[in-house]
């Protein structure tokens, strides 16, 4: 018998549980706070998972980088006379072009990238164009090198390196008539994937001697210029995180910030934010906000769809909150290069505007994170002379070139 009341007592209590559970557990919240549980491991699961093969990738590169490091110092790479001129930095005072190298950029963890570089310093001076080639050792070395190229009246400075040695040359470039050239070395290269200059070392170089010059606007973030776009909330915070992980001293950057990317389009939440333009002030809740001087995002994505490099304009799109398919929308037109629409998306473009929020909103600027909300972004028109292939894509631009740059090389 007291077996008997004991089961009825455990039969009640399940039948009390069951309907708890149903009424409070099963319903549309619930689902969706599941699945992004459900997913968010996922995502977590591949990111260990990848640090085991990235670990073991490592391993691997180590044994053979060695093995390259020893082919490069022992065999010959060009006839000597060439290569003991490559290394030679031009005459002072005849100098016209610098070429300023980050070692920490993508590339030029290979073993011969330096190598390369050198050659390709020896092959513009003999184009006429004498240049040397600069190492920075510290945060903020290319930009003291910038300034001395300025100031030594240089055509031209080349950054060698990703979107973030970019971004520190031409804050001393800015309202100068020194050129701004770039060797892709980096991990993204947006802004050469945007004007079309090629990732190969080598076809690239041709650009600097027979490109076109352009004046291009830059945005200002605060003090900071910038030469592509400024991304306040989601995407800074995704920088923000792959800035301090360990992935990226690996250089596997990229890998690290696709699954960050991942992981936070489930998870982020919009923050509201205060905006001050043409004297009115008004409030959006937003996941992100994309404020864009050039179109291309990412290497591969658009949000400014219509944005133009020498308009004096910069185009503001503000992505406001929304569930998974809406921001899944957004990301699927992003990669279709396709205007952003819908009723949480505007686009619109700007001179200034003021960005505020009660709560800490980073800021990033060509994939660098600077500092967070409140800032003050306006646009610098034609503050930039740029040296871009002469097919670089013509809706980018309204204005003509300034002049070719083309020089013809000596005799071999």
């Amino acid at each position: 018998m007291w077996n008997g009341m004991k089961g009825d007592a455990v039969a009640s209590w399940r039948d009390r549980l069951a309907d708890w559970w149903n009424a409070h557990l099963t319903g549309p919240r619930t689902r969706v706070v599941a699945r992004t549980g459900i997913w968010t491991l996922r995502v977590t699961g591949w990111a260990v998972a990848a640090r085991t093969v990235m670990e073991t990738a490592q391993r691997t590169t180590t044994r053979v980088r060695t093995v390259f490091k020893l082919a490069y110092y022992v065999l010959p790479a060009a006839p000597a006379g060439r290569s003991q001129q490559s290394t030679l930095p031009a005459a002072r005072g005849t100098t016209r072009a610098r070429i300023i190298v980050n070692p920490q950029s993508g590339s030029m963890r290979l073993p011969w990238a330096m190598h390369e570089l050198e050659q390709t310093a020896w092959w513009l001076t003999r184009a006429g164009l004498p240049t040397e080639v600069c190492l920075t050792k510290y945060p903020g070395h290319a930009v003291e090198l910038a300034r001395e190229a300025v100031r030594a009246n240089m055509d031209i400075v080349v950054a060698a390196g990703g979107d973030g040695t970019v971004n520190n040359v031409l804050q001393e470039l800015a309202g100068h008539t020194t050129a701004l050239g770039v060797l892709p070395l980096g991990t993204v290269n947006v802004w050469a994937r945007e004007m079309g200059i090629p990732l190969n070392l080598t076809q690239a170089r041709n650009v600097l001697v027979h490109g076109v010059r352009r004046r291009v606007d830059l945005g200002r973030a605060g003090s900071r210029y910038f030469l592509m776009m400024a991304g306040i909330g989601f995407d800074a915070e995704v920088a923000l995180r792959v800035e301090r992980s360990w992935l990226k001293r690996l250089g596997l950057k990229l890998l690290d910030y696709l699954a960050t990317a991942s992981a936070l389009t489930i998870t982020h939440q919009p923050t509201k934010i205060w905006m001050r333009s043409d004297g009115k002030r008004r409030s959006v809740q937003s996941l992100m906000i994309i404020i864009g001087n050039t179109r291309l995002y990412g290497g591969k994505l658009s949000f400014a769809t219509h944005a133009v490099a020498d308009d004096g304009l910069l185009d503001l799109v503000v992505v406001g909150g929304g569930g998974l398919r809406h921001r899944a929308g957004v990301v699927l037109r992003a990669v279709l290069r396709r205007p952003a629409r819908g009723p949480q998306v505007r686009y619109s473009r700007i001179h200034t505007i003021r960005l505020e929020s009660n709560t800490e909103v980073p800021v990033q600027v060509d994939g660098e994170v600077i500092g967070t909300l409140p800032m003050t972004f306006s646009i610098a028109p034609h503050a930039l002379t740029v040296i871009v292939p002469e097919q670089a894509p013509a809706a980018l631009f309204q204005r003509m070139p300034l002049l070719t740059t083309s020089l013809e090389p000596a005799s071999e």
